[in-house]
């Protein structure tokens, strides 16, 4: 009789050991589903935060280029308005009419003018050193902004070329030949001569190539507006379906 209590007792022993077993597992189990459920909405609310950072992102470049688009349209205007003075001032010249002296004098100290664009920033160099061009999905995108700084960099050029065409002639003859407190002409024929010619036809060339760049400027962000928006409709999607 003492021997088989003996097995009963390990039998019952055993069965305990079985359903501790069993239950060891189905924690493990559960602790495994639970750690991957973690890791699920982890993952879930990353690419939730990714998303919104990518459509932030958009939504700044496009701020910050429309913000440039609009300084462009300021200064072409002037730009533009500055060309047709100089054309009419060669025409003044050309017909050597002394009765427009007066007018051809202010026309020759807006040669002082000039356009000069000054953007915001730049938004390539920005989006590198920040890591949020990872996060752009359409990398026509970034390819388009990286074109439109070139084009930033050689509007700047061709400017500070304006500026310089200023400096190297212009300005010694305005001083020469007008009197700048007051606008009178001090030597008539050096204003209606050949040299004063030239520096309104240099100008008006500055003018038409820095027009053919600012327009370039603009076409370009009208561009990278659309594949913006476009970009920002499908982002947007996704992140309302997560």
């Amino acid at each position: 009789m003492k021997f088989y209590r003996q097995i009963r007792e390990n039998a019952i022993e055993d069965k305990k050991v079985r359903n501790y077993f069993k239950y060891a597992i189905g924690e493990i189990i559960l602790i495994v589903i639970g750690i991957l459920i973690a890791m699920y909405i982890n993952n879930w609310n990353t690419k939730r935060i990714e998303k919104s950072v990518e459509i932030s992102s958009y939504q700044n470049i496009k701020r910050q280029i429309n913000d440039d688009k609009n300084a462009i349209y300021v200064i072409m205007d002037i730009n533009n308005s500055a060309y047709k003075q100089y054309e009419y001032a060669v025409q003044i010249i050309e017909e050597n009419d002394r009765t427009k002296i007066d007018t051809l004098a202010k026309m020759a100290l807006n040669l002082y003018l000039y356009s000069d664009f000054d953007r915001s920033s730049n938004i390539y160099q920005n989006l590198i050193n920040s890591g949020e061009s990872k996060l752009l999905k359409n990398r026509d995108v970034i390819e388009k902004i990286q074109k439109l700084e070139e084009t930033y960099i050689l509007m700047n050029r061709i400017e500070n070329t304006h500026f310089e065409l200023i400096l190297s002639g212009i300005y010694s003859d305005l001083q020469e030949s007008i009197k700048i407190s007051d606008s009178t002409v001090r030597k008539p024929e050096k204003l209606f001569g050949v040299d004063f010619q030239n520096h309104f036809n240099l100008v008006i060339w500055m003018c038409t190539q820095k027009d053919a760049i600012y327009k370039r400027a603009i076409n370009e962000i009208d561009t990278i507006t659309a594949l913006i928006d476009k970009e920002i409709k499908k982002a947007s999607g996704r992140y309302n379906n997560m």
